[in-house]
């Protein structure tokens, strides 16, 4: 067995159905780094194999990662790890629209690159304890003009290849330069959305008014097992866009 191969066969009397577990099990490996963004994974009879169950098992628990954009399928070629840099992943986590209904898709200018002890917010999002070193990121988004300010904090110890200059040379979304310089996978997000007033410092940089409607959007992004990786809050003129999102369903 290859030495980074976790080795680790399914509970076949468990509640959880085993295609369930197949997934659970293949994010496992991705966790500790068995394969990287764009490696290709083991076919569905070799981890079938691996894990003790049927092809059919397999390929159900593959498609639901397929689906939640962590791993890729290339026809004829295999199934890979989905990596960030994919050109139908840049806007992948932006529920942002302009109120005629498309897509913002703004560009990003780094205002500040900094490091520094978490504030309480920031230490509570990314279960960090008080005082815990993160880098602080301080953004611009430009559309035709300046639509959103965006402040982010991500933790130092998982982060210390990340520099200014490499958010500064890519205009992909952040978590390919994450992905790229730290080895850092964000396969999630959670986000709450409030109403607030701009206030004097939102509202010199959007060019509105202080008392304007705005919407802060909180989002914590997620790593595998769970683990908070970056807490972002951007501040949206609320006039001409909107949040939107549509899950689906029946």
């Amino acid at each position: 067995m290859p030495r980074n191969e976790i080795n680790t066969k399914l509970a076949m009397h468990a509640a959880e159905p085993l295609y369930k577990q197949v997934e659970k099990q293949i994010l496992n490996c991705l966790a500790h780094g068995e394969w990287k963004p764009g490696d290709r994974i083991p076919t569905e009879s070799q981890l079938a194999d691996r894990f003790g169950v049927a092809v059919l098992t397999v390929r159900a628990g593959i498609r639901d990662l397929v689906e939640a954009n962590i791993l890729v399928r290339k026809q004829g070629s295999g199934t890979y790890v989905a990596r960030h840099d994919r050109q139908r992943q840049r806007y992948q986590f932006t529920h942002v629209f302009h109120n005629d209904g498309i897509k913002a898709m703004p560009v990003r200018r780094l205002l500040a690159f900094s490091k520094a002890a978490a504030d309480k917010a920031a230490a509570q999002r990314l279960m960090l304890h008080a005082g815990a070193s993160v880098l602080r990121i301080e953004c611009l988004m430009e559309l035709d003009g300046p639509i959103a300010t965006m402040e982010i904090a991500v933790p130092g110890r998982l982060f210390a290849g990340l520099t200014a200059r490499a958010i500064e040379n890519s205009q992909e979304n952040l978590y390919a330069v994450y992905q790229q310089t730290c080895g850092v996978n964000v396969i999630r997000i959670a986000e709450r959305v409030h109403a607030v007033k701009a206030g004097a410092r939102t509202a010199r940089a959007l060019h509105i008014d202080a008392d304007d409607p705005v919407m802060r959007i909180d989002r914590i992004a997620y790593t595998y097992d769970d683990v908070p990786v970056e807490f972002r809050r951007r501040i949206h003129n609320a006039a001409d866009f909107h949040y939107e999102l549509d899950e689906g369903g029946i």
